[in-house]
């Protein structure tokens, strides 16, 4: 198991040269909060009993990155043959906002984030994409006191996608933007828009292609994010 603040044996010596911004995922790469929405999720469907909560637990770890709307429509399709209406899935996707959002402000950062986005953003822009709606993601990321080391946040309706267009926009090249995330979600966003790309995984390959450059966690991501070309 890589010990926390090493990059991964496997892919190490892991390095950015010529990155001029950075795109960042937010739960489980700035903010250890992943098991917080799996177990919202978990007790949203805990009515239809275990073997859908099961289920539920599964396809969300499964599919991590993905916009809440489209995992309740899923679920709701698949697991419990309920209704998927657009005003359904506003209600459910509510009630699930207001079971996380004050535990994800409270829950701990990832190792190093803070220290990494102090470091980095005092030399380069720094922005968020994530899949959480993006009202709700403004105000965690305001009341974690972390809004003013961010250019933009970025959540849903804008996809990870068009977050990463902008930059493009913006006048850089795709191998000078740097994503990171720790979904396949995430990976797949970088790989459709050409950027490069760098995996959160606590232990273990994580979901990502063999040889994907990887970290346990930010400790050491200012050492390894690089303005000037190798």
């Amino acid at each position: 198991m890589t010990a926390p603040g090493e990059l991964s044996a496997v892919n190490a010596p892991v390095r950015f040269d010529g990155i001029r911004a950075v795109v960042f995922d937010f739960d489980g790469v700035v903010v250890d909060s992943v098991d917080v929405k799996t177990e919202a999720f978990v007790a949203l469907y805990a009515p239809y009993g275990e073997k859908v909560m099961d289920a539920v637990r599964a396809y969300h770890l499964a599919h991590g990155g993905m916009p809440r709307a489209d995992k309740l429509r899923h679920w709701q399709r698949t697991l419990v043959d309920g209704p998927d209406d657009a005003a359904t899935i506003t209600g459910l996707g509510a009630r699930f906002g207001a079971m996380v959002k004050e535990k994800v402000i409270a829950a701990p950062q990832i190792a190093g984030a803070e220290a990494a986005l102090a470091a980095l953003s005092a030399r380069l822009p720094l922005h968020v994409a994530s899949a959480t709606p993006e009202v709700e993601l403004h105000e965690i990321v305001a009341a974690r006191g972390l809004t003013g080391y961010f250019r933009s946040v970025h959540g849903i309706p804008t996809t990870k996608v068009d977050a990463l267009r902008m930059r493009l926009a913006e006048g850089l090249a795709p191998d000078e933007v740097l994503m990171i995330g720790d979904a396949t979600a995430d990976h797949a966003a970088a790989a459709a828009v050409g950027t490069r790309f760098l995996g959160v995984v606590a232990a273990g390959p994580g979901p990502f292609p063999a040889g994907t450059p990887r970290v346990a966690d930010l400790t050491d991501l200012p050492a390894i994010v690089s303005q000037s070309a190798a």
